[in-house]
């Protein structure tokens, strides 16, 4: 016998079974790894292949347009289906008479006083539509609660503030769809009250 294969007979018979079992052990867990990490490797390769083609199968999820606008509606994202522009004839020539130019007067939304106030058992609601107005553009409101449950939410705007009314209706319905404008006495303390509803 060659003393090369002596040599390793020697070291090899020297081995007891239980001196393989960690090194089995730790066999055994890089096969399951790699097995894994092989099936988990096909499957994201097969999944972003099936997201790019744009093949749809069998048992596929479709969107449910009912679900995306009452979620688009809560975000404020447009719903419409846009159409392709079409093109209309315009005149080349260009009329003599002078344009007219007008005047906007630019509404300045932080010179109104607001009080918001929730109606509900959710806590934190005045707060967070306290927030979302004041990043809207307008005046930092104060916030509290009211003892009166309102089923839905409220806007009370004093008559002669009545210009912040419309623009303040259409920022809160982007978050209560349902809310209401009404008008409240000259008297009030705030020039708009908002009265947090459950809708």
């Amino acid at each position: 016998m060659s003393p090369f294969i002596k040599k390793i007979h020697d070291s090899v018979s020297g081995v007891k079974p239980k001196d393989l079992i960690y090194p089995g052990i730790v066999l055994l867990f890089t096969i399951i790894i790699s097995v894994i990490f092989i099936l988990a490797t096909k499957f994201i390769a097969k999944s972003i292949d099936t997201a790019f083609s744009g093949d749809i199968g069998e048992g596929s999820s479709s969107l449910n347009m009912e679900n995306y606008t009452l979620v688009a509606k809560k975000l404020g994202i447009s719903t419409e289906i846009r159409k392709e522009a079409t093109n209309i004839p315009v005149e080349t020539s260009i009329p003599s008479t002078p344009i007219a130019t007008t005047t906007v007067e630019v509404l300045d939304k932080k010179a109104f006083t607001l009080n918001i106030l929730n109606s509900t058992a959710k806590s934190g609601l005045a707060g967070s539509l306290a927030t979302s107005l004041e990043i809207a553009g307008f005046a930092k409101a104060k916030t509290g609660n009211e003892k009166t449950l309102y089923a839905t939410t409220t806007i009370a705007v004093k008559e002669s503030k009545s210009a912040i009314g419309e623009a303040l209706l259409s920022t809160v319905r982007k978050t209560y769809p349902d809310a209401v404008s009404t008008t409240s006495p000259e008297t009030a303390l705030f020039d708009v009250i908002i009265i947090i509803g459950n809708r």
